[in-house]
């Protein structure tokens, strides 16, 4: 059989599926899935779009939005506030996700062991999760009050501290604070994953590596660390870009304070855009930091093929 036999014969079973796919009750599935797509590119392809043009131009409250090229961009590279809320954006996101893999792992582990009453440990884990972001920024700075705070009374009542800590109003204890509420907000949905990866592993390896006498941590660090490499890299893809799109924690915690010093690059964004009222830099600023969430992304998902290929 010829070349060209054989491509007409695959064009002829690809149009073959394509029809059928578009047939019968597959053409009613996609006719009653098309509309919440529409609607998906009207709010998400259109604005963003519309923010990667208003980066080019000088547009402003008082201004028309002349387009200025790449103007905003090269103003970028001069601005110290930008490239100390830059610094951070990458403090935070490496901390948080790092913090959030290990303990996630952790917790996941303890609570697949055989414990009575599981589901009540696992129902309490999930509800940092389930809580609304900005509620619980709330909640935490109330409880990071210098003076009346319940941290600094608990600390106190110790005798770990004898003057009270100022969690909010310095930069180096912000910095950790933003860190410490992120953690326990997120932790429990990667506990939630690894447990779902963790289940899902054969136990025969487990039996026969106990047989063999391995004992706990080299179970761990040759089969399990091992097994769970593709939901590793899907975490961390995940959190990563989520880390690093954080609003709500910084604004409900230390509004980027004292200073700038847990400023990250959506805050950044958010005062330019929203406060400053300057959208052509303030959509410059959004367009670099959806690169830096797609560059973090794509290598996360690069690593998760290249784990779940092997």
């Amino acid at each position: 059989m010829s070349s060209q036999t054989v491509d007409r014969a695959r064009s002829r079973s690809a149009a073959e599926r394509l029809g059928d796919a578009l047939t019968g009750v597959n053409a009613i599935a996609y006719c009653l899935v098309l509309p919440a797509i529409l609607l998906r590119l009207a709010f998400t392809l259109v604005p963003a779009l519309q923010t990667f043009w208003l980066s080019f131009t000088d547009k402003s409250l008082m201004a028309p939005g002349r387009f200025i090229g790449l103007a905003n961009y090269v103003a970028m590279l001069s601005d110290k506030t930008l490239i100390g809320s830059f610094g951070f954006t990458l403090f935070y996101t490496v901390t948080s996700v790092a913090l959030e893999t290990a303990l996630g792992l952790a917790i996941a582990m303890l609570l697949m062991r055989q414990l009575r009453a599981r589901w009540i440990s696992n129902f309490i884990m999930l509800l940092p999760w389930v809580m609304a972001p900005l509620l619980a920024a709330t909640v935490w700075k109330i409880m990071f009050y210098e003076d009346g705070g319940i941290l600094n009374q608990i600390l106190r009542d110790l005798g770990l501290i004898s003057s009270p800590i100022r969690w909010l109003s310095s930069a180096n204890t912000a910095r950790g604070s933003v860190v410490l509420v992120t953690v326990w907000k997120n932790v429990s949905w990667v506990a939630l994953i690894f447990m779902a990866a963790l289940a899902a592993l054969p136990k025969d390896v487990y039996e026969a590596a106990e047989v063999d006498g391995a004992n706990a941590w080299q179970r761990f660090r040759a089969i399990t660390v091992p097994m769970l490499r593709p939901t590793i890299f899907l975490v961390l893809m995940f959190r990563g870009m989520g880390e690093v799109q954080t609003f709500e924690q910084i604004g409900g915690l230390t509004r980027g304070g004292p200073g700038t010093a847990t400023q990250n690059l959506a805050y950044y964004a958010y005062q330019r855009f929203f406060q400053e009222l300057r959208y052509g830099y303030g959509s410059a600023i959004n367009v670099l930091l959806l690169l830096l969430t797609a560059l973090i992304g794509g290598f996360f998902a690069w690593r998760m093929y290249k784990a779940s290929s092997r």
